[in-house]
């Protein structure tokens, strides 16, 4: 009976994400109500409260199941490479900038302005994410080039994420030339493969 529940509950809380991507996407983070949560998944307004908390704990939701997603769509490219880094890099990189300007929420991010309550998470409340993204980047690369050092291992990782991160707040050339950029970095950072 116990899994049942916890089977339910994660299906309660999917849903209310989804239902909270589509009005954050449509109308914005600033003007989402939990009455609204509420209303399209057909619970009421305090089930909407003990399965997410607060706003801030909702936006907080879909940043972090956006990031997992995308690290999922980033492995799947890096896959596609294993034998040759700066290609894999370079694909990893073109998706990501891809898949962020083309998703609702990063849009809503990025135009909603400092009041918002979602810039916070590109900007000053982005730890969190390149932690992950980073833990996992330094992880995959560890196991998949395992001839380049670990500390220029790190190097490459915090720079491909960091400024992967950057061209997705402020790009000033296509999805394709930045990711060719930033992969000739992480390849000049990594050194020849041992």
């Amino acid at each position: 009976m116990v899994r049942f529940r916890e089977t339910v509950r994660s299906l309660l809380r999917e849903r209310l994400l989804d239902a909270a991507y589509e009005l954050v996407a449509e109308k914005g983070f600033e003007r989402l109500r939990m009455s609204q949560l509420a209303v399209a998944v057909g619970v009421s307004r305090q089930t909407v409260y003990n399965e997410l908390g607060s706003k801030d704990a909702v936006g907080d939701a879909l940043f972090q199941r956006e990031v997992e997603r995308c690290m999922l769509g980033i492995e799947q490219r890096l896959d596609q490479h294993r034998d040759d880094l700066r290609a894999a890099v370079a694909e990893a990189v073109e998706f990501t900038l891809t898949l962020a300007a083309r998703n609702p929420l990063v849009r809503a991010m990025l135009t909603g302005g400092v009041d918002s309550g979602l810039l916070r998470y590109l900007t000053t409340s982005s730890e969190a994410a390149f932690v992950t993204a980073e833990g996992a980047a330094d992880a995959y690369v560890a196991g998949t080039w395992p001839g380049i050092d670990p500390a220029s291992r790190g190097l490459a990782v915090e720079a491909a994420v960091r400024l992967t991160a950057s061209h997705v707040m402020q790009a000033d050339t296509t999805p394709q030339e930045s990711a060719r950029r930033i992969a000739e970095c992480v390849a000049r950072i990594a050194g020849p493969l041992r």
